[in-house]
């Protein structure tokens, strides 16, 4: 992991609506016997269900769906053994070998490895709702540069390159009829949340690479991209530049 130290200020108020309060104790509330049962009753070995996977398209498309069977832990495990044979984690060390940082979305269909054909250990990667630079993000960014202070005992190299990974028919764009849920996701008041972009991929990863630009320290690398979910291709929408001083 190579991560540089950044510059964050929070623009939220101390009454900030977009605050969120933590710490429910589930355990101080009284749950009634009958609804424990019912709940019981209702559980079905999951290992054995079949759930629809869905795949939304555009807008003004149809819904698809496929069924398949849940991946449980066996399966995992055994995927896991022929992972562990292969021996290709074998002397990996924490910082990746490329330089690489990958911010990208969580949606199955964009996976940096693949999409990018990353092996292991080349890159870092951080996956969120729709591959955003959100203060979550800068948050992590923040905490990874002390792990790599801790192990090198300096920032790392300053030929670091950040990539910022969006992709065309993302989820995130359906949450646009949901303008309180993204504001908290942002920390920004509704009213800001059209410069965030979230309906166009193109803009809204010039826009995250920008944040980038401005949080990271001078010398490292920012690119932003866009991938294609059609054609399995990407679109180099900003090119790398070194962040300036």
């Amino acid at each position: 992991m190579q991560v540089e130290e950044f510059r964050y200020e929070s623009h939220l108020s101390a009454d900030s609506p977009c605050r969120i309060t933590q710490g429910v104790d589930l355990h101080d509330h009284d749950v009634p016997r009958s609804r424990v049962a019912e709940e019981a009753a209702a559980i079905q070995d999951w290992r054995q269900l079949e759930v629809p996977v869905g795949v939304t398209g555009g807008p003004g498309s149809e819904q698809e769906g496929a069924t398949g069977t849940v991946i449980d832990t066996n399966e995992l495990a055994k995927r896991n053994a022929g992972f562990a044979d292969g021996g290709s984690f074998a002397d990996l060390r924490l910082m990746p070998s490329g330089s690489l940082t990958v911010i990208s979305c969580v949606d199955p269909r964009v996976d940096p490895s693949d999409v990018l054909g990353l092996k292991l250990g080349e890159a870092a990667v951080i996956r969120n709702v729709g591959g955003r630079v959100t203060p979550a993000t800068l948050r992590t960014l923040g905490m990874l540069s002390k792990v790599v202070q801790a192990r090198t005992g300096g920032p790392g190299p300053g030929d670091n390159h950040y990539a910022v990974l969006h992709h065309t028919d993302c989820g995130i764009t359906d949450l646009a009829a949901f303008p309180e849920l993204l504001a908290e996701y942002f920390e920004v008041p509704a009213g800001d949340l059209d410069a965030k972009a979230v309906t166009d991929p193109v803009a809204a990863v010039r826009v995250d690479a920008e944040i980038l630009k401005q949080k990271l320290r001078a010398g490292v690398f920012v690119s932003g991209l866009v991938y294609d979910v059609a054609t399995g291709l990407i679109d180099v929408v900003v090119p790398p530049a070194r962040v300036e001083a």
